[in-house]
C-alpha cells in the first residue's frame, strides 16, 4: 500500500510546488552578489516563489488536480523555502538568528502537535487566517532584509513576531479543542 500516488507528480500544481525548491538556487546566487542589483534580483525570485505558492493551490482546485502528493509537497516546499531563505539572510544579511529559531520552533511545534492530533483523532487541523497573516508577515520581513530596507525592517520584524506568537497560540488552542472534543475517540 502506498501513501501517495507518485504518478501525480506531473500535475502542473505539483510541478509548481517543486519549482519553488529549485528557485532557491537563483535566490542564493542573487543574494551572494551583495549588490543592489543582486538584492532586486533576489526580490524578483522571492516574488516568483510566492507566485508559485499561490498558483499551485489555485490550479490544483481549478484543474481538479488536488492530490495527496500535492498536500505533502506544498507545505514541504514552503518550509524548505522559508528555512533556506532564512539561513541565507542570516549568513548574507543581518536577519537575527533568534527570529529564525522562533519560526523553526513554531513550525516544528505545529508539525508535532498536528501529527499527535491526527494520531489521536484522525482529524487534520487546517491552517487558519491568522496563520496565513503570520506567514505573510514573515514574507514581508524576509523581503525587507533582502532589500536591506533599514528604516522599516526592524518594525516589520517585531510586527511579525507578534503575528507568529498569535498564530501559534491560535493553533495550539485549535489542537486542544480538536483533541478534547473527540474524547470518545481517545479511549
Amino acid at each position: 500500500m502506498t501513501f501517495v500516488n507518485l504518478g501525480e507528480i506531473h500535475y502542473i500544481s505539483n510541478l509548481l510546488s517543486l519549482s519553488r525548491i529549485f528557485l532557491l538556487i537563483p535566490l542564493y546566487l542573487s543574494l551572494k552578489l551583495e549588490t543592489t542589483v543582486g538584492n532586486y534580483l533576489a526580490f524578483f525570485v522571492m516574488l516568483l516563489i510566492a507566485a508559485t505558492d499561490f498558483w499551485d493551490g489555485y490550479l490544483a482546485r481549478k484543474l481538479n488536480q488536488k492530490s495527496d502528493l500535492g498536500r505533502i509537497l506544498d507545505p514541504i516546499a514552503d518550509k524548505v523555502c522559508v528555512a533556506v531563505a532564512g539561513f541565507l539572510l542570516i549568513t548574507l544579511r543581518d536577519l537575527p538568528v533568534w527570529y529564525f529559531l522562533l519560526l523553526i520552533g513554531r513550525d516544528l511545534a505545529i508539525l508535532i502537535l498536528g501529527l499527535f492530533v491526527v494520531y489521536k483523532t484522525k482529524a487534520v487541523v487546517e491552517s487558519n487566517w491568522i496563520g496565513k497573516v503570520a506567514v505573510t508577515g514573515v514574507a514581508v520581513v524576509l523581503i525587507a532584509f533582502t532589500l536591506e530596507l533599514e528604516p522599516v525592517k526592524l518594525p516589520f520584524l517585531w510586527i511579525s513576531v507578534g503575528l507568529v506568537v498569535a498564530s501559534s497560540l491560535s493553533y495550539f488552542w485549535k489542537f486542544y479543542r480538536t483533541v478534547f472534543s473527540n474524547k470518545k475517540q481517545l479511549a
